[in-house]
């Protein structure tokens, strides 16, 4: 029968010290990649390669591991056809010996024929049989684990399209770089500029954009070995705090909306109450003529129609006190004010004006009732952007620069970040 266990297992042992020697090589590389021993101009370039070739060597020796498994179970069983196939010729050989039959199964004597050599019953047909068998297992078994291997060898290793977007971002990785730190840049002036005065609405807008193009770059950056996850931890940090400032921001404008309101009704309470005050002797001489038993009847129309002259009143100066409550324009918080939250005018302005309402009206429930959860609103804002902050100025300061190459940089900063580089698809 084809194949010979032995060579398939002397392969399978050469195998194996080439995966063990490449689990060496990786290794080795990693130590590189991940050490500080390398220094000088080309240091980072050289950690650089070291990280991806040590996860190329390590997929490799994964492959020559996995082929290693099915090569032996392959040599495991071609050994047990071939000693069923040695079994069934033995046993052959003694049938054609006892029957005078050469090799072929004709008899020996020269005229041709023997009563098996001329078309009687071939003795030997049933080994024939089993040992065609044999050979239909050996070829189903050589084409199972031929299959396997080949399933093995065309992996991602061999230029696969996560293969060829990952060469092409590490020949762009130090644009790529380069134009994400640019943009972290720009996003944190904008927010330094918003602190001392109020950027357009659409600088504001692009602070944003910004923010997202660079978690885009980052993702992709980290994606194929080339950055950090941390970065794509601060950047998302960065996102989740803008969105809970908006959140907050909402709620904020909800209460002082709510406290307007209410504001404006205890406005009109408040004004109806006092020209009652103003006009109850009014009033009350009109009811007595009213309920005079001598009183004519002109009398009594006149001190009705003087009764409700004094109520209209108090009511139209109770309308009157309300719009003029809501015609007054929100407070406008200072320039330190609005520092203390980012330099969001918008968001000072509201909680200013909500404590104004509150102060104006210190006893009505209504708008003291309105008023809650400004602070916890104002709070949550504020914390918000003093998060973002810190996270983001730690990061500049400590970290290094592409816009910047000489801005000086704390070691053991980026040795963290560098150890949250895991390449998407990478065995490691």
């Amino acid at each position: 029968m084809p194949g010979d266990p032995d060579a398939i297992l002397d392969e399978v042992a050469h195998m194996r010290q080439v995966a063990l020697m490449l689990r060496g090589e990786a290794r080795d590389l990693r130590v590189i990649g991940q050490g500080d021993g390398l220094k000088g101009r080309y240091a980072d370039a050289l950690r650089h390669g070291a990280d991806g070739l040590e996860v190329h060597l390590r997929e490799t020796a994964e492959r020559y591991e996995r082929v290693h498994g099915h090569l032996t179970s392959w040599a495991h069983a071609l050994e047990d056809l071939q000693t069923e196939a040695d079994r069934i010729l033995r046993n052959a050989r003694t049938v054609a010996e006892v029957n005078g039959l050469d090799e072929n199964g004709h008899g020996h004597e020269s005229g041709g024929g023997n009563e098996h050599g001329s078309g009687g019953d071939d003795p030997l047909q049933g080994h024939r049989a089993s040992l065609a068998k044999v050979v239909a297992q050996h070829e189903e078994r050589a084409a199972h684990y031929a299959a396997l291997i080949r399933h093995e060898i065309d992996d991602k290793i061999k230029d696969s399209p996560w293969e060829w977007f990952k060469d092409a971002v590490d020949d762009w990785s130090g644009a790529i770089s380069l134009a994400v730190d640019a943009m972290s840049y720009a996003a944190t002036v904008i927010a330094l500029v918003a602190i001392a005065t109020t950027p357009a609405g659409w600088v504001a807008g692009l602070a944003i954009w910004l923010s997202v193009g660079v978690l885009s770059g980052h993702l992709l950056l980290a994606a194929a070995g080339d950055g950090s996850w941390a970065d794509i931890a601060m950047d998302v940090f960065g996102l989740l705090t803008m969105r809970i400032g908006t959140v907050a921001l909402n709620r904020l404008r909800g209460v002082r909306e709510a406290t307007k309101l209410a504001a404006q009704l205890a406005a009109e309470e408040e004004a109806a109450a006092n020209s009652a005050r103003a006009t109850r002797t009014l009033r009350d001489r009109a009811s007595a003529v009213v309920n005079r038993r001598g009183a004519t009847r002109a009398e009594r129309s006149r001190a009705r129609h003087a009764r409700n002259i004094a109520r209209a009143a108090n009511q139209r100066v109770g309308r009157e006190a309300a719009e003029s409550e809501a015609a007054v324009p929100m407070a406008q918080a200072s320039r330190w004010e609005a520092a203390s939250v980012g330099g969001d005018v918008e968001e000072a302005n509201h909680f200013k004006d909500v404590k104004r309402l509150r102060a104006a009206y210190p006893r009505s429930p209504e708008v003291q009732r309105a008023s809650n959860g400004a602070e916890r609103a104002h709070r949550m804002f504020k914390g918000a952007w003093i998060a973002a902050s810190a996270s983001d100025g730690t990061d500049k300061l400590l970290g290094s620069s592409d816009v910047i190459p000489q801005k000086p940089a704390f070691g053991p900063y980026g040795d963290l970040k560098n150890r949250c580089s895991k390449e998407v698809g990478s065995a490691w």
